[in-house]
């Protein structure tokens, strides 16, 4: 079963709303979800989110509202965690723009909504969608690389056949 950490300003009804229904909308799609322990901090990265990041397979996290120091350093060790930017996610305001720079903006894939314009649900199942499609495209390589060693096996087999019947 593949994870998915979600994370949100802390500061922000509407991105905390945004999380607690992709949480709902990810865990009906087959997914494991986890969302960051705010209990404990919402200044520090605590002991607990960095087991939930730890966990996941990918990091989602909505960036739609003034960015907030918890989420800056959420993404920071996801990336240090998953050394993927193809498994961080973060979604912007289309309208807005982005509210993170720097060398950061290297660990993850951006993607834009417009609030306004597209449904919550609709916003939601395009991100499920998309780690589908990530997931899926791992899949693939997965099993291309599998019958490439298969081949590669049975490459190895016949010509240690080869061998073998021409000594005789």
């Amino acid at each position: 079963m593949r994870t998915i950490f979600i994370t949100y300003n802390p500061n922000s009804n509407f991105e905390q709303t945004l999380a607690i229904r992709l949480h709902t909308i990810g865990a009906s799609s087959g997914f494991m979800m986890y969302l960051p322990d705010r209990y404990n901090s919402n200044k520090i990265l605590d002991e607990e989110t960095k087991f939930r990041i730890k966990k996941a397979d990918y990091v989602v996290m909505f960036s739609i509202s003034p960015l907030s120091n918890i989420v800056k350093q959420e993404i920071e060790y996801a990336y240090s965690v998953l050394k993927d930017k193809s498994k961080i996610i973060v979604i912007y305001d289309k309208l807005h723009g982005k509210n993170l720079t720097g060398i950061i903006t290297t660990h993850f894939t951006p993607i834009y909504i417009d609030k306004f314009d597209q449904e919550q649900d609709k916003v939601l199942n395009q991100i499920i969608s998309t780690v589908q499609s990530k997931e899926n495209l791992k899949i693939k390589k997965e099993k291309e690389n599998s019958n490439a060693l298969a081949a590669l096996f049975g490459i190895g087999l016949g010509l240690l056949i080869l061998g073998s019947s021409s000594k005789k």
